[in-house]
């Protein structure tokens, strides 16, 4: 199960990988166009096509730094979903010891008088 998730959660941030790849690309073409453009001439049409690329590439650039944003957003959320599964884990080997046969015979009363334990 834990196998699965991990697997998922690699192929995602690979997806992720892909996609941040493939803007800071667009962004590169982008640069380029432009200083090509820059230094094409000054007529209206060129600076009309300017004007278009340098918008893109804002946008690019805007949704790139989004893209980060979220990145590191699902870290930080990710880190603290690892912490409180680390910490239940290890209530969960806290509690366990009271349930081994050695300290009962597996009966719903000893079950309870083991919880109580711990509480």
């Amino acid at each position: 199960m834990e196998k699965e998730e991990l697997h998922k959660k690699i192929i995602d941030l690979q997806k992720q990988i892909d996609q941040r790849q493939a803007l800071e690309l667009q962004i590169e073409q982008l640069k380029g166009a432009a200083h090509v453009m820059e230094h094409m001439g000054r007529d209206v049409e060129t600076q009309k096509r300017m004007d278009a690329i340098k918008e893109e590439l804002m946008e690019k650039e805007e949704e790139l730094e989004d893209l980060e944003q979220l990145t590191q957003a699902l870290i930080v959320k990710e880190r603290k979903c690892n912490d409180e599964l680390q910490e239940a884990r290890k209530e969960l080997i806290n509690v366990s010891c009271f349930f081994s046969p050695k300290y009962s015979d597996g009966s719903v009363r000893d079950t309870l008088i083991g919880l109580y334990v711990v509480l």
